[in-house]
């Protein structure tokens, strides 16, 4: 195996490490910097503390090894990872020191002679805030905590490697590199990339790729919170591999692999006891974190199945299926204020999800494809544009009432303004009185398998919420929505594995899917800057 390449793949992004929101000084001084919570007047709180000497810890950046640009052997490869080891401790310690010290400071907002000095309603303002504070400190904390996790499997990866010897054929690799192509080949190369320049559009053709594992390298949402009850579990697949999401002892969801240690059985076929999920093959019992715990009618074995960050965010289970540590904040899929979530359903489709997505980004078909359902009506206007900034994936559609985004990796978010179904000619979501908003989560479960979550959101009759199967109703015209779109997708696929081209003739209405698409390629090449990725959403210059 090549060393650098391998070192390349499993060393950690020290820059996806972001710095805490809270305000903080330095506090301590000594080779570690402790910080400190600001008081309102008081300054700083500085006390001793037998924990102290827990985050006197050495920042270890200063000592990163210094190997950029360089081919790295398998002890130095190995001494990468552990730097990475040593940081994930070293930020960890950081997200505790400041739990503890917000703890402190709520003992000091509650403390008795300080209490003389406030208000009650100034008080309570302050808890509220520090409440705010350390909820979102434990939550930094969590996500360390999943750092550390795949950092030391890494580091465990690496050291089999070098142990059995993978790493040492790395001069016969390069050796192969560096020996010149032929000349055949480098003018059949040089005429494939005049011809991919000089052709127009995209080529999106063929049978569909095995992911990059860029694309895994994301949070995905799997399932709606309210789904997962503390005795239920929920199975999905997710890039080819099947999982199962159950909730452990603490009431917190956990994901791991759908299939039991021993004898290859589908865990989702068992149950849920304890806050663990039994096997129904011979009772091995596995926690969230993917530990077997029991096992009934023999001797318990040290034995431990793959399990997946996982988290519980706004209402959704989200999981990290990369092989990167996971990125420091989820992003938030809430309806805008003023709205109310009137349904949430899951739905597996027969396609490839970024098929799906393209026919989401698009609301040219709406008068041709939902004659029967939602745009019943509509007419056709003589011209359909999507105006949005010149570097974004956001924007709105004109003559239709509705803005939409793509977020990356597999959200759509729509908000449509549906005052007057109908006669939607000159009006934006602005002028609309009343508003529809809609979430689409499309998880590629496999190259022709999609695992779809859809939320609806309503800024008014918030009483049909509480009519009896009305869930029942939204699902089953939310179907009649999808099969519409299903029966030209199903076909595009069919045509696409044939090697027909679903992209080559691009249009001025296709501009938001085809950013998508160039956002897709880009990943699908490893490329190292993302496009879209640094766009500034506020920087209105339609084209």
């Amino acid at each position: 195996m090549n060393t650098i390449a391998t070192a390349a793949v499993l060393s950690l992004p020290i820059s996806l490490y972001r710095p805490s929101k809270i305000n903080c000084r330095k506090g301590i001084k000594g080779a570690f910097r402790v910080f400190a919570v600001l008081g309102d007047e008081s300054g700083l709180i500085e006390k001793k503390n037998p924990w102290n000497s827990i985050f006197e810890v050495e920042d270890p950046r200063s000592k990163f090894p210094q190997s950029k640009g360089k081919f790295l052997d398998a002890n130095q490869a190995l001494e990468v990872v552990k730097f990475d080891i040593q940081y994930c401790d070293w930020r960890a310690r950081q997200d505790l020191q400041t739990i503890m010290l917000l703890h402190e400071k709520v003992v000091n907002v509650l403390n008795p002679l300080a209490r003389e000095y406030k208000s009650i309603g100034t008080v309570k303002k302050e808890l509220a805030g520090l409440q705010n504070e350390l909820a979102e400190a434990h939550k930094q904390v969590h996500i360390s905590e999943a750092r550390v996790s795949a950092a030391l499997d890494k580091l465990a990866y690496m050291e089999e490697l070098v142990n059995d010897k993978l790493l040492q054929d790395r001069a016969v690799v390069e050796s192969d590199r560096e020996s010149p192509p032929s000349t055949s080949t480098s003018s059949e190369s040089s005429d494939t990339a005049k011809n991919k320049t000089s052709r127009k559009g995209l080529n999106v053709s063929g049978p569909v790729k095995t992911y990059h594992p860029r694309l895994k390298n994301f949070w995905y949402p799997v399932a709606f919170s309210s789904d997962l009850k503390e005795d239920t579990m929920i199975p999905f697949d997710s890039f080819e591999k099947p999982w199962v999401i159950f909730r452990g002892k603490d009431g917190k969801p956990g994901c791991v692999r759908n299939t039991c240690a021993h004898r290859a059985c589908p865990l989702d076929l068992g149950t849920v006891n304890e806050g663990r999920i039994q096997c129904p093959y011979h009772g091995w019992e596995y926690s969230t974190d993917g530990t077997c715990e029991k096992m009934p009618s023999t001797k318990l074995l040290n034995v431990k199945i793959k399990s997946l960050p996982c988290f519980e965010h706004e209402g959704m289970i989200w999981i990290w299926p990369g092989s990167d540590p996971p990125a420091a904040t989820i992003p938030s899929l809430q309806p805008p204020p003023g709205f109310t979530i009137h349904a949430e359903i899951v739905m597996e489709l027969p396609v490839e999800h970024g098929l799906l997505l393209d026919n989401l980004l698009d609301l040219a078909h709406a008068p041709f494809t939902h004659t029967s359902t939602f745009a019943k009506g509509w007419k056709v206007p003589d011209l359909v544009k999507f105006l949005t900034p010149s570097a974004s994936l956001q924007g709105y559609w004109d003559p239709y009432p509705i803005d939409m985004e793509f977020r990356p990796p597999c959200m759509v978010l729509s908000t449509i303004g549906i005052s007057k179904p109908g006669k939607l000619e000159g009006q934006s979501t602005n002028q609309c009185t009343t508003h529809l908003h809609q979430l689409h989560v499309c998880l590629p479960s496999s190259r022709n398998k999609t695992r779809l979550l859809y939320r609806m959101s309503l800024d008014f009759a918030p009483i049909l919420k509480h009519i009896p199967f009305m869930e029942h109703l939204w699902k089953h015209f939310a179907e009649q929505v999808l099969n519409e779109d299903l029966r030209l997708v199903v076909g595009q696929q069919e045509r696409m594995h044939n090697g027909a081209n679903i992209w080559n003739l691009p249009v001025a209405y296709d501009k938001l899917g085809v950013r998508y698409r160039l956002w897709r390629d880009a990943v699908d090449k490893g490329a190292k800057q993302l496009p879209y990725s640094n766009s500034n959403t506020n920087d209105f210059n339609f084209e």
